[in-house]
C-alpha cells in the first residue's frame, strides 16, 4: 500500500502542478478549481461512492485529499476527513472531524458536488 499510495501522490503531485498527465489520469481527475498559487484541485472520478467523493490539492511537496459527502436534493454538502500525504505517501496529518460546509456552487467542493450530483441524476439547485 506504501509503495502505491507514493506512487499516486507522485501522479497526482504532476497533473495538479502542470496539468499534464498520461491520458487515464487526466479522465480520472477532472480540474474543478485552483489554489491560491494556480495548483488545480482535482476530483478523483474513480473513488466516487453514491454521493461520497474525493477532491485533491498541492500541499508543499506532497498533496491533501479531501473527502466530501453530497446532499443533493438539499444541496447540503459535508466534509468528512482530510488527509495530507508527503512526497513519498505517507501520511503525514490526518483530519477526521466531519462536519457541514456551506455549498458555494463556485467553489473546488462545490463543483466537485455538482459533478457527482448530475452523475447520479440528483441536483436541488
Amino acid at each position: 500500500m506504501y509503495f502505491k499510495l507514493g506512487g499516486m501522490v507522485g501522479a497526482i503531485a504532476i497533473l495538479l502542478s502542470n496539468g499534464s498527465a498520461i491520458a487515464q489520469d487526466a479522465q480520472r481527475y477532472i480540474t474543478v478549481g485552483h489554489d491560491k498559487l494556480g495548483n488545480s484541485v482535482a476530483l478523483d472520478t474513480k473513488t466516487i461512492k453514491g454521493t461520497t467523493y474525493k477532491l485533491y490539492g498541492m500541499y508543499g511537496d506532497g498533496i491533501f485529499e479531501t473527502t466530501f459527502d453530497a446532499s443533493c436534493q438539499e444541496s447540503r454538502l459535508f466534509r468528512n476527513r482530510i488527509a495530507i500525504y508527503g512526497s513519498e505517501g505517507q501520511l503525514l496529518q490526518e483530519d477526521q472531524e466531519k462536519g457541514e460546509i456551506p455549498f458555494v456552487a463556485n467553489s473546488s467542493p462545490g463543483k466537485g458536488m455538482q459533478i457527482v450530483c448530475q452523475k447520479i441524476g440528483a441536483h436541488g439547485w
